[in-house]
């Protein structure tokens, strides 16, 4: 496996938590960064919508483009994510806590 024992995922957010840190120039990472929440909020929306056109316009099994696209929407997720500091761990342990809970209960836990 590449990397070594690392998943791809961690060594993603790895990176793009490193460029938030150094911001190297002529990085897309770092682009959207300085662009602030604005800008990567506007890319999330961007491929959110594209991921939503990518489901209906494929069919199981041939989810090809709607991974390719969902692959994008979490790299922008992370960018915003990884430059306010937000860990994988602490998504991993926010999950756990929800585990097991319905959806519709967890919702109706936090108010309206």
């Amino acid at each position: 496996m590449p990397g070594g024992d690392v998943d791809v995922l961690d060594r993603l957010m790895d990176q793009i938590q490193q460029r938030a840190q150094s911001l190297p120039p002529n990085s897309y990472t770092t682009k959207l960064i300085l662009g602030g929440v604005e800008k990567m909020g506007a890319k999330i929306r961007e491929e959110a919508a594209e991921v939503v056109d990518a489901a209906q316009k494929t069919q199981s099994p041939d989810n090809a483009h709607l991974i390719y696209e969902a692959c994008d929407l979490i790299y922008h997720l992370w960018v915003l994510l990884g430059s306010r500091g937000v860990s994988l761990q602490q998504l991993r342990v926010e999950l756990a806590r929800r585990e097991g809970t319905s959806g519709l209960e967890e919702k109706a836990s936090r108010g309206s």
